[in-house]
């Protein structure tokens, strides 16, 4: 083959390759900001704002009628500390009404508080889990309820990840429960503290349900028995004092 022969062919793959080349990441209805526009608070993590990740992403108004438009989420992610051993994520929802300018910050609160702890489960969490928290709808009815366990699916989808570890506190607990239900084959483990409503019908899902118990040491047995499921799949003993048994 003659040199101009070579120089055609290569002309032909540069022109052709880029058309075919899969991108290295691969793109997302994530919009993730240059910074996190969150308030002041003390006794943050430092090492927990560095790897604090802060976006935005427009869902399905109603995911059974999408031409009806869209709604604007904010998700914040707090970033595995060893990113490249990466385990999955754990998905986290407050359940109360977030306060002007606050949505998203309960994801940091709660990594920086696990960042305290001396328990080699949330050391786990930490080092090998992405925090992620994605900003819910109206929980006092069912339809809010029934789209915010939908937008989680959409953002799960968005990320990547086969499953997800959601924990989830008072109204959260029903978007966890919901989610459990449409989606049982996404859910790795699933925690609800403080749940008003029964326990999910995914039996195939792994849960724990805790409750704060009417005792000074509640917090301490709920931080222990949230952490352990969630890194490790451990249950407490039937006689643990803030395991819910009402549900």
């Amino acid at each position: 083959m003659t040199v101009a022969k070579y120089l055609v062919c290569a002309c032909l793959w540069l022109t052709a390759g880029p058309a075919h080349a899969e991108p290295l990441i691969a793109p997302t209805a994530i919009d993730w900001l240059l910074d996190c526009p969150l308030p002041f608070f003390d006794h943050l993590d430092p090492g927990v704002l560095e790897r604090t990740q802060c976006g935005i992403v427009d869902v399905p108004r109603n995911y059974a009628a999408p031409r009806q438009g869209s709604v604007r989420l904010y998700v914040t992610r707090v970033g595995a500390r060893q990113p490249l051993s990466r385990e999955g994520v754990v998905f986290v929802q407050a359940g109360d009404t977030p306060q002007e300018h606050m949505a998203g910050t309960f994801a940091i609160l709660l990594a920086s508080r696990w960042a305290t702890y001396s328990s080699q489960a949330y050391r786990t969490l930490l080092n090998y889990y992405d925090v992620i928290e994605v900003s819910h709808r109206d929980l006092t009815d069912d339809s809010g309820v029934d789209q915010s366990a939908r937008d989680l699916e959409f953002v799960r989808a968005q990320l990547g990840d086969a499953q997800l570890h959601f924990l989830g506190n008072a109204d959260a607990t029903r978007v966890g429960s919901l989610y459990a239900e449409l989606f049982p084959e996404r859910v790795a483990r699933l925690a609800l503290v403080n749940a008003e409503q029964p326990a999910a019908h995914a039996t195939h899902v792994d849960q724990l349900r805790l409750k704060d118990p009417d005792n000074p040491d509640a917090s301490r047995c709920i931080n222990q028995w949230v952490g352990d499921f969630l890194a490790y799949g451990k249950q407490p003993p039937p006689s643990t004092r803030c395991l819910d048994r009402e549900n």
